[in-house]
């Protein structure tokens, strides 16, 4: 009886320590983690490295109740006005990892989206995530008008270097994570699952002159997300998908 005692704690011992080990692993390389956890307020606290300040658009986006077991909050954007920004750049250091031969980037984001094509914008797509402007477009995770998952990266003048889509979002809650580095090109995944949801190859031709702020649903150009955020990290690495699951789960 001891012995399988002891056997058992061993067990949930090591369990325990592969936990904070993996844990440990998602904060490597972390640039940007907003949790959209407070709900109330007009501004939203980044828990990661960077501790940046945010803002949210002159009409706010809208707390609600994200009913999930791993988070409770989150915020409601409604396609038309409201935003969160994070001046990366203008606090001294911006997002830049995409266009660095030797790193990568991952963006991962809870998304429950609500409705498509809800602004006057001429495509049929909506950032989530997204960086850039005219003339140093870099980067967005995207929804598209069908519901595909979709991420772009762009060259400064807003031709893609890689931008794949494809896979089924739907209107319920989706962990959308999008990877990039100058050699793969672009991967979509969804849910901390293998499967890969959308992938295209780089044309090895990421902007590198942008300075512009990061968004959450919203486009500098007119494109609007009219979907419920939660849980958005940036990583200025590619990390695995069982890092995506753990993300996705912590």
């Amino acid at each position: 009886m001891h012995r399988k005692t002891a056997i058992y704690l061993l067990i949930v011992a090591l369990y325990a320590l592969s936990l904070v080990a993996n844990a440990a692993n998602i904060e490597k390389g972390l640039f940007l983690y907003l949790p959209i956890n407070e709900g109330f307020g007009d501004k939203v606290k980044d828990y990661g490295p960077n501790n940046f300040k945010t803002e949210m658009s002159k009409k706010k986006p809208k707390w609600v109740q994200g009913n999930q077991p791993k988070f409770g909050d989150a915020l409601e954007f409604d396609g038309e006005e409201s935003y969160v920004k994070i001046d990366a750049a203008g606090q001294g250091k911006d997002f830049d990892a995409h266009f660095d031969k030797k790193k990568g980037i991952t963006i991962c984001a809870w998304v429950k989206v609500i409705k498509t094509g809800t602004d006057a914008h001429g495509q049929t797509r909506q950032p989530i995530v997204m960086k850039g402007a005219g003339g140093a477009w870099e980067f967005a995770l995207y929804v598209y008008d069908d519901l595909k998952a979709g991420m772009s990266v762009w060259t400064c003048p807003g031709s893609g270097d890689s931008e794949p889509s494809g896979g089924f979002l739907r209107t319920d809650w989706r962990y959308q994570c999008g990877t990039y580095s100058r050699e793969e090109g672009v991967t979509v995944y969804l849910n901390g699952e293998k499967d890969i949801i959308a992938q295209a190859g780089s044309k090895n031709t990421p902007c590198e002159a942008g300075n512009r702020p990061i968004f959450i649903a919203h486009r500098e150009d007119g494109q609007w997300l009219n979907a419920v955020i939660a849980q958005v990290r940036m990583w200025e690495r590619i990390i695995s998908v069982n890092e995506m699951d753990m993300a996705m789960k912590t």
